[in-house]
């Protein structure tokens, strides 16, 4: 009673409208307070259709190909290794600089396609950006190299397998991509591990080139002899992965005689090869697959290396084209059509085209 009396004095009501305001004050702030929630993702059924069955259309994306410089019958840089070790030599890349090339490449918008689908024209790349191709001569040690780890061999993770397999899981975007050009008997340096080294690299999606069977020089060697040397390598390459097709060649000491013809193709007791593809030692990019300069039997590469290379090294080609970007080779983003500027349409070998669209602008 005496507190009902209390609310009855002069005022109390007042005290009590104040007390319920700030009650439900208190009860509404929290909510009002809240982070909205955004609105929820539309939801999508199988096969790009939505749960009632019709299909849904994707976005329509425009590409601005004058902004990006997109050029699709621009060079390609083919890039020659050949060993990964210690010290830094005129033909020896240190693993700490193979990492620093793949960085660079990647920084730079470059991004990984095999040597075949080079040859295929199939380069399937995100608009704006740029194939390069890795090739290795020799099939020497620090290429692949298997280390002992409780008894078991290991990648080791300074050869060059070990080192692209490591920057590809780091950067899934840049691909994982290189050829081989090995000769016999011994790719690679153990001897115990040819067949095990050999298919890991197909598994991973490597391929394996020709580098003739005992590194013979093509250009002093009579018709028969070279085909010899070419037959059995492809042959000794098959004994190890059955039908594997050799589909490109890197010539040995970069020589080749004047008649080409039993050099790109051939057989040699009952082995048949077959070179769409023929690498010169080279200083500069090679044409796009695309163009009418495009030559398979003498694609040009660049050394990759900081050591007299007279101008014409990896970093020498990557400010020249920094600096020139109509020369690039720049991906419109889809591999059904080549992008090229008007100006340049003359440049396209529409036989290459291989059932894809020319698109100017």
């Amino acid at each position: 009673m005496k507190l009902v009396a209390k609310f009855r004095r002069p005022g109390s009501r007042i005290i009590a409208m104040l007390a319920t305001a700030i009650l439900l004050l208190l009860l509404v702030l929290p909510v009002s307070c809240s982070k909205p929630e955004s609105p929820p993702e539309p939801v999508q059924g199988e096969e790009g259709k939505n749960p009632g069955g019709e299909q849904l259309d994707a976005p329509e994306v425009k590409i601005d190909y004058q902004a990006l410089g997109v050029n699709e019958a621009g060079e390609i840089m083919i890039l020659m290794y050949h060993e990964i070790g210690e010290p830094e030599s005129t033909w020896c890349r240190t693993p700490a600089n193979f990492r620093k090339d793949l960085e660079t490449l990647h920084a730079a918008g470059y991004r990984l396609i095999s040597m075949n689908d080079l040859l295929d024209g199939k380069i399937d790349l995100p608009a704006g950006y740029s194939p390069v191709v890795l090739t290795f001569d020799d099939g020497r040690n620090g290429q692949f190299r298997y280390l002992e780890e409780d008894g078991r061999p290991v990648i080791d993770p300074d050869c060059a397998v070990g080192i692209l397999e490591e920057f590809y899981a780091a950067h899934p975007d840049f691909g994982l991509a290189a050829t081989f050009y090995i000769f016999y008997e011994n790719p690679f340096g153990q001897s115990r591990h040819v067949q095990q080294k050999l298919s890991h690299l197909v598994e991973k999606g490597f391929e394996i080139g020709n580098h003739c069977y005992s590194h013979g020089n093509l250009r002093r060697l009579a018709p028969d002899q070279a085909r010899r040397e070419l037959a059995l390598q492809v042959k000794r390459t098959q004994e190890y992965l059955p039908g594997y097709p050799v589909r490109s060649l890197a010539l040995p000491f970069g020589e080749r005689p004047d008649e080409m013809s039993h050099i790109i193709e051939g057989r040699y007791e009952g082995t048949t090869y077959r070179n769409e593809g023929i690498l010169l030692v080279g200083a500069n990019p090679a044409p796009s697959p695309f163009s009418v300069k495009f030559n398979p039997a003498a694609l040009p590469r660049v050394r990759a290396s900081e050591m007299e290379t007279d101008g014409v090294g990896l970093y020498d080609w990557l400010e020249r084209l920094r600096e020139n970007p109509e020369r690039r080779y720049i991906s419109d983003g889809n591999p059904a059509v080549v992008t090229v500027p008007e100006p340049l349409a003359a440049q396209v070998d529409q036989s290459r085209l291989d059932g894809k669209s020319l698109l100017t602008y």
